[in-house]
């Protein structure tokens, strides 16, 4: 009964281990997003890539060295659709993960001593940008394409999941374009921005795309809002005031 048993637990834990190797869309939140200051590695990789099959060894052997403080999560590119949201082109994909956050990615075969070394040089960062949008959030607000001939409805879906880059495009469109319906693009963009990850810099964005629409009163609660937000985080208030003054002199 005891080597029954025995046997039994081995397969029960060896089923389990195996089980933990794997992620999901659904289980990405308690898994790889967990804000536990250790360097996580998101690896995207599916059953028929050949370069993957020639990795699994060097996953494995990293995985289950001790030495190394390191949590390897693989992600099989057939079953999810985080992959698609995180514009992963290719296999084998690696993503650097720490308290959420990507701190960068490779997408090649390498040595075992080569991905130890990415692993370590990750882990040495600072932890800084947005939260990985690695899933469909849901918005109140529809895709609007603007006057100029990249801002698409197309080329737009494509940022639609990225908190910094929907706002780096609507400051862009601020900076560089006038016409009402970019900047009602631009509008949309920071808005959606602001749906995923409410921050300092979106909120900035959005106070001067209203000032440029002439939306006067919208703008300067927006701007006092940012202002709050950046002293809170003791990041400057220089550009976000400057444009409250403005707002105040007309």
């Amino acid at each position: 009964m005891r080597i029954l048993f025995i046997i039994t637990f081995s397969l029960l834990s060896i089923t389990a281990s195996f089980s933990q190797e794997y992620v999901t869309d659904a289980s990405m939140e308690e898994t790889v997003m967990v804000k536990d200051d250790q360097i996580k590695v998101l690896y995207f990789t599916a059953p028929w890539c050949g370069p993957c099959n020639y990795m699994a060894p060097v996953i494995k052997s990293i995985s289950e060295d001790e030495r190394i403080d390191v949590t390897i999560y693989k992600m099989n590119t057939d079953d999810n659709t985080s992959d698609d949201i995180l514009k992963v082109s290719s296999i084998p994909t690696y993503f650097f993960i720490k308290n959420g956050r990507k701190l960068g990615q490779s997408s090649s075969v390498m040595r075992r001593d080569n991905m130890v070394e990415l692993i370590k040089k990750h882990d040495a960062m600072k932890v800084k940008g947005g939260l990985l949008p690695y899933r469909g959030t849901p918005s109140n607000y529809e895709i609007v394409a603007g006057a100029h001939e990249k801002l698409t409805k197309k080329n737009l879906e494509q940022l639609w999941h990225s908190a910094q880059e929907l706002n780096e495009l609507s400051w862009n469109i601020y900076k560089n374009l006038k016409a009402p319906k970019d900047l009602a693009c631009a509008l949309t963009l920071v808005n959606r921005s602001i749906e995923l990850e409410e921050n300092t810099y979106n909120l900035q964005t959005k106070a001067h795309v209203l000032y440029q629409m002439k939306d006067h009163k919208k703008a300067l609660q927006t701007a006092q809002k940012a202002k709050k937000q950046a002293a809170r985080n003791a990041s400057s208030t220089t550009i976000i005031e400057e444009l409250i003054k403005k707002i105040e002199a007309e």
